[in-house]
């Protein structure tokens, strides 16, 4: 076995093997973790097909969902992302990747959450006026291609496909690795955090299959909102495969996720590229359970939508996903690369 097949092994086996831990302590946790900001997905190419993104991770947002895959950006990139959430609640995404040498990235990101206007009530429920929240998180990112793979996925205009819709070099092997600053502010109180995240990518020989895998904020919390005890971070274990089909221009992606706060869900997607420079894109994740009220809504529950146009050093996209009852989110994206 080479070198390079003895670390794609090791990190399946570890991932795998979190994936089996107790479910029962797990879910024990569920919602007492902090920055559940981290949780919530980025960009809108990802969230449209299911979040099943840890194996593809070729656009921005792979800063958060695996780091190693902005190897696959070609030249540098800047994007901007924008999410109309449930509850009134809005974020952003704000991202910048450049070339490190011949066969390293570097990207900058800021992932901002706000929370809006809350009620503040005292012990008798009566209303005190109103405060708000807010999160954010820094980060750096380095990635690297094994010596010997595919200089990136892209043409010399930037286009991603070949004229049959086949995605150009998908084989190779990255790694990455994030550093982030994470920031909390809940009316006059506030907290601090740090954290790493670390990924994968290993695209097969046949250049149409890509498999990932990534740990998200491992990391610890410096100051709480509470002096009487610190929070542990919201760490999530993915594991992913992409894959182009032979006999159409459809890409089809599949992931499992292991929150350390919740159990294991999967997700699913699809990412039509026939219309090119227009995508089609719909997805599945089985978190969509958590959203379900028994309601003539909940059979749309997990499901998600989207489109993506790609013009030569402009990409836009657009994701739609429903929650049942609880209401609907919006989400656009803009990229531009050179």
């Amino acid at each position: 076995m080479t070198e390079r097949k003895m670390i794609v092994v090791l990190m399946c086996i570890l991932l795998l093997a979190a994936c089996h831990s107790d479910a029962s302590a797990i879910n024990s946790k569920a919602g007492t973790y902090a920055y559940s900001f981290l949780k919530v997905p980025v960009g809108a190419k990802a969230p449209a097909m299911g979040g099943a993104y840890t194996g593809l991770s070729d656009d921005e947002s792979a800063l958060y969902y695996n780091p190693a895959g902005i190897t696959q950006i070609p030249g540098s990139a800047v994007s901007a992302s924008y999410n109309n959430y449930v509850a009134g609640i809005q974020g952003g995404f704000l991202s910048y990747i450049a070339p490190w040498g011949k066969r390293a990235k570097l990207g900058f990101a800021i992932n901002y959450v706000d929370y809006g206007s809350i009620t503040r009530t005292d012990v008798d429920a009566e209303i005190q006026g109103d405060f708000s929240g807010s999160d954010i998180a820094l980060s750096v990112t380095a990635a690297w291609r094994w010596p010997g793979d595919s200089e990136n996925g892209y043409d010399n205009e930037g286009n991603q496909y070949d004229d049959n819709g086949v995605p150009r070099q998908w084989s190779g092997l990255s790694l990455g690795l994030t550093g982030k600053f994470i920031y909390e502010s809940l009316d006059e109180y506030n907290s601090d955090a740090l954290a790493v995240d670390l990924g994968l990518v290993h695209g097969l020989s046949d250049n149409r299959t890509r498999l990932g895998v990534s740990a998200s904020n491992l990391g610890f919390q410096m100051r709480s909102l509470s002096q009487e005890h610190k929070d542990a971070l919201p760490a999530i274990l993915r594991a992913g495969i992409g894959h182009q089909l032979k006999a159409a221009p459809l890409i089809v992606s599949a992931d499992v996720v292991k929150p350390f706060d919740n159990d294991i869900y999967l997700s699913a997607g699809l990412n039509l590229v026939q219309f090119q420079p227009l995508s089609v894109r719909a997805g599945y994740s089985t978190i969509g359970k958590n959203y379900k009220t028994d309601s003539d809504k909940d059979n749309w529950a997990g499901l998600s939508f989207g489109l993506g146009i790609l013009l030569k050093k402009l990409v836009f996209d657009y994701a739609f996903i429903p929650y049942a009852d609880i209401g609907s989110s919006h989400r656009i994206a803009i990229s531009s690369r050179w």
